[in-house]
């Protein structure tokens, strides 16, 4: 059975630290969490070469995974099913992980979508990059927040574009709720049932 995998996070890296952060070599073994990320082992040795990679990562047309970087943020918004996650999920949580000793912060969320429920979140703060797994209770809130939220509804807007379903009106009395055919969550929908 095939599953899929939303994923978001952010982290700032002060703009003096920047640089030497991203041409800093990596060393693994200060991750001994890694193993629990789970994915394609990284072959990458700089965050600089984990950006080239992760920005460049072949994708099925309903799937998005954007990186995208400035002088002092990482931002990160990703779909992706089994394959394409295990190949970018050890390299992203390194990325992120990398920056926490040149006085990064931040959050990556890593969340199962379909198929699967699973939650981890990595959090860099005080120097340290921590790793661990997400309670029932966590995914809850996790699935609640406005960056998730938004990132569902990127997730449903693109398969409806695919499809050529309208985008579902603001009006809600325009609109109804759906099992969406593709995720099997409930979205709104256009009300295709004439109004009397």
């Amino acid at each position: 059975m095939s599953w899929d995998v939303v994923m978001f996070g952010s982290i700032s890296v002060p703009e003096r630290s920047r640089e030497e952060w991203l041409t800093t070599p990596i060393n693994r073994d200060e991750f001994p969490w890694l193993d629990e990320v789970g994915g394609v082992d990284v072959t990458h040795e700089t965050p600089e070469a984990l950006l080239a990679f992760l920005t460049d990562v072949p994708l099925a047309p309903h799937q998005f995974f954007d990186v995208s970087a400035d002088s002092s943020l990482v931002t990160v918004q990703g779909y992706l099913s089994e394959e394409p996650y295990r190949d970018v999920c050890q390299a992203l949580a390194l990325l992120f992980a990398s920056a926490a000793a040149f006085g990064g912060t931040g959050e990556l969320s890593l969340f199962g979508y379909q198929g699967i429920r699973f939650g981890e979140r990595l959090t860099l703060a005080n120097g340290q990059a921590t790793f661990r797994q997400a309670t029932q209770e966590e995914l809850g809130e996790l699935e609640r927040s406005k960056t998730f939220q938004c990132v569902n509804a990127r997730i449903h807007q693109r398969f409806d574009t695919l499809v050529g379903r309208p985008e579902a009106p603001t009006d809600a009395r325009r609109a109804t709720w759906i099992v969406h055919p593709f995720t099997g969550r409930r979205v709104r929908a256009v009300n295709e049932q004439p109004s009397e």
